[in-house]
């Protein structure tokens, strides 16, 4: 089954990365035919009290007519159904309250922004940024660093023994059928978890999403890894593996995993130079 998205939502400050995270947005939307709504969050500025003047309807006005240059000189945006939405506010509740409003089945932005018109990198870097992740209401692909070639040839899978660990699958399967992608099965292992979970039980669930890509046509490879760090050993095998999107959980079943797991998945989203896409499986 192909990725099924109707709609994306992608916040742009007109910095250079969120104009790289438009043109990546671009592209998933042209290979699935989904509507692309671009949010701009601004800062009401401190008037005098007493001042009549309507400073919201000059700055809107304003966004807006940068936004209708960018469609006008980014070639990649043709024939794409594009919206445009400003609010002011609170970035991170402005995007989940705009994410709500239109139904939005993926966010994608930027891990930092320009410091002008609106840092949008001091909300996510750092626990700020996480917690926007993990607080969204769908699915969100996270992006650091600006990347010439926009590709999804090579999808990195870090998976475990959970229940959770399926859901991912199913999405990273829906990914690889529309893109043609490769999925690397990274399973992680470490003396620790040999206490709480086992080994045995992590290698049949290997096995089983084997059998479930293979009768799929999907390629993939496998690869065990005894971690001394969760996030460390995802991304030095996303590196090796010239990844171009990383799929993580960002919510687990039980207290201990998830002290593990959040921090793992907080170090990812922040640290990774690769695209990260996180699935909080309460969304």
């Amino acid at each position: 089954m192909k990725l099924h998205l109707k709609k994306l939502l992608v916040p742009i400050d007109f910095s250079d990365i969120s104009m790289h995270v438009l043109d990546y947005a671009a592209k998933i939307a042209k290979n699935t035919g989904a509507e692309v709504t671009l949010l701009h969050v601004y800062d009401i500025p401190e008037l005098p009290k007493n001042s009549t003047f309507n400073i919201s309807d000059l700055i809107e006005r304003g966004i807006n007519e940068k936004i209708n240059e960018i469609k006008l000189k980014d070639k990649n945006l043709s024939d794409i159904n594009l919206r445009t939405k400003v609010v002011s506010g609170n970035i991170h509740e402005s995007i989940e309250e705009v994410a709500k409003e239109i139904k939005a089945d993926l966010i994608i932005m930027g891990t930092h922004g320009s410091s002008g018109i609106r840092k949008i990198g001091k909300f996510l870097l750092g626990s700020t940024a996480y917690r926007v992740v993990n607080n969204a209401p769908c699915p969100i692909i996270t992006i650091k660093e600006i990347n010439k070639e926009i590709n999804f040839k090579n999808i990195i899978l870090p998976i475990d023994n959970s229940k959770q660990t399926m859901s991912k699958v199913r999405l990273a399967m829906d990914w690889a059928q529309t893109f043609g992608s490769k999925i690397h099965i990274l399973a992680l292992t470490a003396f620790f978890d040999e206490l709480v979970v086992q080994i045995k039980d992590i290698k049949d669930q290997v096995f089983e999403i084997e059998e479930l890509l293979k009768k799929n046509g999907i390629e993939y490879e496998s690869k065990m890894i005894r971690h001394q760090q969760i996030s460390e050993s995802v991304l030095m095998y996303a590196e090796k593996e010239n990844a171009d999107l990383i799929i993580i959980v960002t919510e687990q079943e039980n207290a201990l995993a998830e002290m593990i797991i959040h921090s793992a998945a907080r170090n990812i989203v922040t640290e990774s130079t690769v695209p990260v896409l996180s699935i909080n499986i309460d969304s």
